[in-house]
């Protein structure tokens, strides 16, 4: 049986948000983070900056969000990963 039901998307939550990214395949997750950064471009001089959310975002991770940030990290091209380094340490 399949139940279909329409949601009001700003009730969805965040069990709901992962189920539906979990079913996406590769290209389509990898839309989903691209398309957040054009949304993301919008908060710039209003006060908060992805950078900034990016920051609260990490603080409020539990162990099974930071696994999942860590993985995507890990598998970041070594050249990204020595220029973050050496912003992080500048």
């Amino acid at each position: 049986m399949t139940v279909t039901r329409t949601i009001d998307l700003s009730d969805i939550t965040p069990d709901e948000l992962a189920d539906l990214f979990a079913h996406m395949d590769d290209k389509e997750q990898a839309g989903f983070f691209a398309a957040l950064r054009p949304i993301a471009q919008q908060w710039d001089g209003i006060g908060a900056s992805w950078c900034v959310q990016a920051n609260w975002i990490i603080r409020a991770l539990d162990g099974d969000g930071m696994f999942i940030v860590e993985t995507l990290a890990s598998h970041l091209p070594v050249e990204t990963l020595e220029r973050l380094a050496k912003e992080a340490a500048a």
